[in-house]
């Protein structure tokens, strides 16, 4: 192959027409750009910093991505991200680079359960957990481009659980997508995550809304979303799914009740009761932390189960009518940091 003379010329060339072609428009919409947001650093010394936390909550974590449209459409600078299992899931996307659009479309990709199969890797025998983890962290790693926590538009802080002790953990540094494996590692259902050596699970178990996380980082006031129903939810839920159950005929469904004896996955399986275990532990934690957001959102959806992915575009359609909502209170605490100074200057 010969060499191009005239190629010291075209680098020139490309080089100049860069610095005025918006190249980042023609990236795809699957791919982190740099170009989506503007960083932390970005905005005035003296103004407060806003965090956001996301809390666990398997499939309905999707909620956090109609939040986040929300904010978007409404100009809402983020400078910082704390996130659990779901919320990290979600949080780690939007702080490479994703929009709340582009999320919506990943999740689209899953909107079947022959999809959801491709995110599942049986143990045998499952000793530890059902689920080895492994192709979770490589799905959310190729969406990522293996990215590190470093490299990210906006600061993240992902919550996990180390199995021996239970202490929380937060991840701020290395590669992102182990991290959030880590932290949605669920007990019993997936295998405990390996991260330098330590073995972690499921970040609900010791921080399922991680406030405080932000809170320490010198994060002025904090948005969290939690959509974990409160006991009072759960109730109200029971009292929604009794009244539908009674319209049904059961003579239309001659098979129900013979797949809820014989279906190891049908509702109420061992897996749901594990899962519904751990939540149940953390609501009263959860309460908790709560209190300490100064806006709390609660997208809360009833008739789904937390393994539901492909009922994603309810889950985010509920996210976004509750950030809607309560947007005049958002709206009043943003001006409310353009008014005051931070913390640290004071």
């Amino acid at each position: 192959m010969t060499a191009n003379k005239h190629a010291p010329f075209t680098r020139k060339k490309e080089q100049r027409s860069r610095r005025w072609f918006p190249w980042n428009l023609l990236r795809s919409p699957h791919r982190p750009s740099k170009f989506t947001r503007k960083t932390s650093t970005d905005k005035a010394v003296n103004k407060a910093r806003i965090g956001l936390a996301l809390s666990s909550g398997g499939a309905k974590g999707l909620a956090h991505v109609g939040v986040i449209q929300v904010l978007e459409e409404n100009g809402i600078h983020i400078d910082a991200i704390a996130g659990c299992s779901m919320g990290a899931y979600v949080g780690s996307l939007w702080a490479a680079g994703y929009d709340g659009k582009q999320m919506a479309e990943l999740a689209a990709e899953l909107d079947t359960n022959r999809d959801m199969l491709k995110l599942v890797d049986p143990v045998f025998p499952p000793r530890r957990g059902f689920i080895h983890g492994n192709k979770i962290e490589d799905w959310l790693a190729r969406s990522l481009k293996g990215t590190a926590f470093e490299q990210l538009n906006i600061p993240l802080y992902v919550v996990a659980t180390e199995l021996n002790g239970f202490a929380r953990r937060v991840f701020h540094s290395g590669d992102v997508a182990s991290a959030v494996r880590a932290s949605l590692s669920i007990p019993g259902i997936l295998e405990p995550a390996v991260r330098d050596g330590v073995e972690y699970v499921d970040g609900g178990v010791s921080d399922p809304l991680p406030v405080d996380v932000l809170k320490d980082r010198d994060i002025d006031y904090v948005i969290a979303v939690n959509v974990i129903p409160s006991v009072e939810d759960l109730k109200n839920c029971r009292v929604k799914a009794h009244q539908l159950q009674q319209k049904k005929i059961w003579w239309k469904r001659p098979l129900s009740c013979l797949n809820q004896k014989i279906n190891y996955f049908a509702k109420g399986n061992l897996l749901d009761i594990l899962r519904g275990a751990a939540m149940g532990s953390q609501i009263r934690l959860l309460e908790e932390c709560s209190r300490r957001a100064d806006v709390l959102l609660r997208p809360v959806v009833c008739d789904s189960s937390w393994h539901n992915y492909t009922n994603y575009e309810e889950y985010i359609q509920t996210g976004r009518e509750i950030a809607t909502a309560n947007l005049p209170e958002i709206k009043a605490l943003i001006a409310a940091t353009e008014r005051t100074p931070t913390l640290a200057s004071k």
